[in-house]
């Protein structure tokens, strides 16, 4: 067959050509291995294509870009030769808002798996909106490297760097009540799965082939394993390849502290991103992060005594959080000085515990809007948050974020 793979636009983000979308390259290296042909459309700069023009088109799309899916099920309900599959994170973390999206099918769950492959291609041709959750492996000695064909349309400029994206393990053990992929979240599942070190060192040499100097790793926890990440650090060495990926400050201080950052900074590493999410430890307790703020702060401080870049990101308006709780984390902030900050105002995705079990968290809903609301990248100032605690109204959190993201600007943090 000869597939259409669709990426929709991502409105939300302020520059959408910075990491490319992953799991349809997955998808697409699975396609071509079982003999298909695939084509590549973002639609950030791509045309959507035709009817006619593929035998299925798959679309795989985030929870923010909704509204972009909702647009392409406009356009393809009326073709008549081309059947469409939607899929991706936003299908799987919140199938009730997707399964009335009209497209011959629509797919959760591990969709790059051989076998999951053949059960979307052969479904696809006599389904109409027809929904499945597809299973997790076990493992993943099965994966391919991501096809990476179109990679040199996505980069970015990091520290001097030009830098592509690679996502080497799936799922994460610990228990974040805000997060979807977490232990108790809808996607992957408590088991933390490692592709196989020849598949990663593959994907190395062929991004350094294609002229790549730095890598970011978006696995939710790269430095959990220590064994198999010191095994990495050797082949960006043997690449000379420099890289940034997520941190958790409790697992770093667990598998060796300063010691082991150290071991990561003469493997390569340039920055890190680590979610704080809050300078109270009460407040981290109530969603079960797994930190302390004295965590947090030793890492800084290495970071900082090393030349090593920290990001670090905060959210408003978490269960439990009051005035004081968020004049902590603004005093932290002020006082600790991270070399870059990112603050949000929380949006309780589906599939997360926070709003599958919302009567044991401190948290009251209001009117969620609609699907074009801010989210990352893009700063709007007029935005409205739809979450508020027992000690806060909606407005109280508005009025601190953006009196808090309009000071660090003054004070010149970087984001």
């Amino acid at each position: 067959m000869n597939i259409g793979l669709v990426f929709p636009k991502s409105t939300f983000l302020s520059d959408p050509m910075v990491w490319p979308p992953l799991g349809l390259w997955y998808l697409s290296a699975q396609l071509l291995a079982q003999g298909h042909e695939t084509s590549f459309f973002d639609l950030t700069y791509d045309e959507l294509p035709k009817d006619g023009e593929f035998d299925q088109v798959w679309v795989s799309a985030t929870s923010p870009q909704i509204a972009e899916s909702r647009r392409i099920a406009e356009i393809t309900k009326h073709w008549k030769f081309t059947k469409t599959v939607l899929g991706g994170a936003g299908a799987w973390a919140n199938p009730e808002s997707h399964k009335e999206l009209e497209y011959n099918l629509i797919v959760g769950g591990e969709a790059d798996h051989p076998d999951s492959i053949k059960k979307i291609l052969n479904l696809a041709q006599t389904s109409w909106k027809k929904s499945i959750i597809l299973p997790i492996s076990r493992d993943l000695e099965w994966v391919l490297p991501p096809d990476r064909r179109w990679a040199r349309k996505y980069w970015s400029h990091m520290s001097g760097y030009r830098m592509t994206s690679l996502f080497t393990s799936r799922g994460c053990p610990m228990e974040c009540a805000f997060c979807e992929s977490g232990r108790h979240g809808v996607i992957w599942d408590r088991l933390t799965r490692y592709e196989p070190l020849p598949i990663v060192e593959a994907q190395i040499k062929e991004c350094a082939e294609m002229g790549f100097t730095g890598l970011a790793y978006y696995d939710d926890i790269f430095i959990l394993n220590r064994k198999r990440t010191q095994a990495m650090l050797e082949m960006h060495k043997k690449y000379n390849m420099v890289f940034r990926c997520f941190l958790r400050s409790d697992i770093l201080c667990k598998h060796g502290g300063r010691e082991y950052l150290q071991e990561l900074k003469d493997g390569g590493l340039i920055e890190i991103f680590v979610g704080v999410e809050s300078a109270s430890n009460r407040i981290k307790e109530n969603i079960h992060k797994g930190t302390t703020i004295e965590q947090d702060t030793s890492v800084l401080e290495w970071c900082k005594e090393l030349g090593i870049t920290c990001k670090m990101s905060f959210i408003l308006g978490l269960p439990g959080e009051s005035l004081e709780t968020m004049e902590e984390t603004r005093q932290w902030i002020l006082k600790y000085h991270p070399e870059r900050v990112q603050v949000d105002r929380l949006i309780p995705f589906k599939g997360t515990p926070l709003t599958d079990k919302p009567d044991e968290y401190d948290l009251q809903y209001q009117e969620q809007p609609d699907d074009e609301w801010f989210f990352r990248g893009r700063m709007d100032m007029g935005t409205r948050s739809f979450v508020s605690t027992s000690n806060l109204t909606v407005e109280q959190i508005d009025v601190f974020w953006r009196n808090l993201e309009l000071e660090l600007e003054e004070k010149g943090f970087s984001k």
